[in-house]
Formats: C-alpha cells, structure tokens, sequence
C-alpha cells in the first residue's frame, strides 16, 4: 500500500521518503529494475528499526507499538534534518494507517497531512462470543482498549489537532474523527486497484462446479469459521469447493471445524504462499468469500476484483466501501446466525444463477477501474493543496 502511493505521488512531486531499512532496500530495489526513469524523484531513506522478537511473541500488541514509537522518533530526527536542508513544502504521515501511531512528523513547521487513518472498527460485541475463547478475550479487550486510546491518547489528540488535512481510510474513522476530536476528515480508502489488462478467462465452461477462495490471516477476527458454516449449509443445494490460502493460530480450530462439517472432501487448504501463487489460486476461482469483521481495507480483496471476481463480505469497515451490487454480495452485521444465513444464500445464488455470476464478474473488472491506484492519487492532490492553503492562511493571522 505505502510503495503504490509512493509510485504514484512521484509522478507529480518530489518525494523523500522515509521507511523502515528492509522496506528502503526493497524499494530502491524496485525502482532500479521497474521504474529506474522516477528515480530522481524519490529519495528514499531507511531508518532501522530495532524488533523485540521475544517479546512480540510474548504479547504483541505492546511491544510492536514500543519498537514502533522509537522508529518514529528516529524518523522525526532524521526529518528535522533533511528539513534543514530541503525546507519541504508539505509533510504527509501515512503509514501506518492505524490511528494509535501518529508519528512526530506533525511538529515540523510546516503544513502537514495525515492518513489514511484507520483503527477505530470495533468487532461487534454480538459476534465476540462466536470466536472461541482466545479470540472472545483479545477481540473483547482490543474493544475496551481501543474504546479508551481513542479518547485519552494526547499524541494523537496533539496531532488531530495540529493537522491541516485529515483523511479518513473509512466512514467508521471519518465519524470517529468528527464525534471524538470535533473535525472533519475527507474520506479516501487507503488501498488502490491496479486492474489487469489481459482477457479474464471463462472459469466455468466445464464444471457445474462454484469454485470459491478465502486468503487471510488465520486470527479470530477474520472469522473464518463463519465462511465454513456457510459453505457446509450451500453445498446441500449447490456443487462447490472451497480453496483457503493463510496460515496462523487459528488453523487447528478452523481445520477441526471443517471436519466436523464433514468439508475434507471439498476444503483444500493451501497454506501461506508467495504472492505470485496466491494469484494464480484466485485466477481459477469464481468467487471470493471474505468473512473478516474488523480491519481496514485488506489487499486481497482489491486482488480479487482486479481478476474480476465477485465478493461476498460483510457490509462493513473498508472492504465494505469497495465492495457494492455491481460487484458483489454485501452481509448486514447483525449476528453471527445470520450472517451465516446470508453467505450460504449467497454461495447459492451464485452457483445457481450463472448469469448473475457473470454480471457481477464483469463488475468486478469496472469497479477495479474506478478504484484504481491513479484515480485515488487525483483524490490525494487536491487534499496536498488544500493542506497548504490552510496551513498558509492560519500563519498569515
């Protein structure tokens, strides 16, 4: 997500940017095998960042955010510096999209632009409980955590309000914005499309066969389990196999739970693969169910209608903006119950009904073009001016 916008805003500006050591040789890398003609206008600079493995593996949350934080002085340091010598004309904080990690970039003297921001989804209270209990006790508490640092955290309320331009990755974080710190954000989801040219291939010339894939992470709030209830229920009225790509703590559980549905016949599970592979598995699928219920707007999902194949998710957090009726089947989040009730009768009107399959795959294509990574840059420029404008004015009183 960051190395597409940083693609893309080349194009019309002169960036510096500062990322972490592994991602800066990456990236570099990149543009001297793909793109060496932007080169003079990205000047990338990595900063290490110093990990305690033991303890992330100990308890995540708090020790990721610690290493995080450090970076983020590092970075400000190295800011103050290059600001001395190339006096910017704007400062964009951008990664990470998570709210709870502003940077410091904010305290330079000039005009400043943060987001997308995301992070305030909640995982709703009446699904906690269908999560086992591990992920009852981490989704429950995140909530409460989260509750609270979006309230009390004074860096993040110091950089709300020092911010020219915020903008908001969803509407969830654009209403929190406005409810919990009284200003408005403009929305622009943080992930881009990048549409494939070549033609999409018949998938189902020769198989009554729905061909469905999930990808993620195996973590509770991907919900997964709720995905295999719904095609145990779908497979009573149509043919379908499910392919599952990813791996994590949750794979003992959710695998258990596939035999217990009796699904070892049609649920292959492909593990963690390369990119490259994961495409290829999703290329000779139909449709994607996503069943996560709190997060910002996963790539997979983009992936997925680039190769033009519809999605069936919740209606919710920033997969739920990408996804509409020309492209997909959108779950209300009431309950778990019915949540499962509305995958399996999507599954099923998909598999039954070729031609509303079709539709929705040729949407998929069109809605990849409408969100392409160029357009989401014409919505970035006019917020960098914008940024500028505001920032000019308020020094002038």
């Amino acid at each position: 997500m960051g190395g597409n916008w940083v693609l893309q805003l080349a194009q019309h500006h002169d960036l510096w940017v500062l990322t972490e050591e592994r991602f800066a040789k990456t990236l570099l890398e990149y543009l001297e095998d793909h793109r060496p003609e932007m080169k003079h206008a990205i000047h990338v600079f990595g900063i290490p960042r110093h990990r305690i493995n033991w303890g992330e593996r100990l308890w995540e949350a708090p020790f990721y955010y610690w290493t995080y934080r450090s970076w983020q002085k590092d970075a400000y340091r190295k800011a103050q510096e290059l600001f001395r010598q190339v006096n910017f004309d704007l400062v964009h904080q951008l990664n990470m999209i998570g709210y709870r990690e502003p940077g410091y970039l904010w305290k330079l003297p000039t005009p400043f632009i943060w987001g997308p921001i995301g992070g305030h989804a909640q995982m709703p209270w009446r699904f906690v409980s269908s999560l086992g209990l591990q992920g009852a006790m981490q989704c429950g508490v995140r909530n409460i955590l989260n509750w609270i640092q979006m309230r009390i955290s004074c860096r993040v309320r110091k950089a709300i309000r020092r911010a020219d331009v915020l903008v908001a990755a969803t509407d969830v974080d654009a209403r929190a914005v406005e409810k919990i710190h009284r200003r408005n954000a403009a929305l622009l989801n943080e992930q881009g499309a990048s549409p494939y040219v070549k033609e999409r291939k018949e998938r189902r010339q020769d198989s009554n066969v729905l061909r469905v894939v999930w990808c993620g992470l195996f973590v509770a709030r991907k919900a997964l389990h709720l995905g295999l209830d719904a095609v145990h229920r779908a497979r009573r009225k149509i043919q379908l196999e499910l392919h599952v790509i990813g791996d994590g703590d949750r794979a003992r559980h959710w695998k258990r739970i596939a035999r217990d549905y009796g699904l070892h016949d049609i649920c292959h599970w492909h593990g963690k693969l390369p990119r490259n592979k994961v495409l290829n598995v999703m290329a000779r699928c139909d449709v994607m169910l996503f069943t996560s219920l709190q997060e910002g707007t996963p790539a997979v999902v983009l992936e997925a209608i680039q190769l033009g194949l519809p999605v069936i998710c919740h209606n919710a957090c920033g997969f739920g903006a990408v996804v509409n009726n020309t492209c997909g089947i959108k779950i209300p989040v009431i309950d778990p119950r019915r949540s499962v009730e509305g995958m399996a009768n999507a599954l099923i009107r998909l598999g039954a009904e070729s031609e509303l399959l079709e539709r929705l795959s040729e949407g998929a294509i069109q809605r990849a073009r409408e969100l392409a990574w160029e357009r989401r840059t014409e919505e970035m420029l006019p917020l960098y001016k914008e940024a500028i404008s505001f920032h000019n004015a308020n020094f002038e009183k």
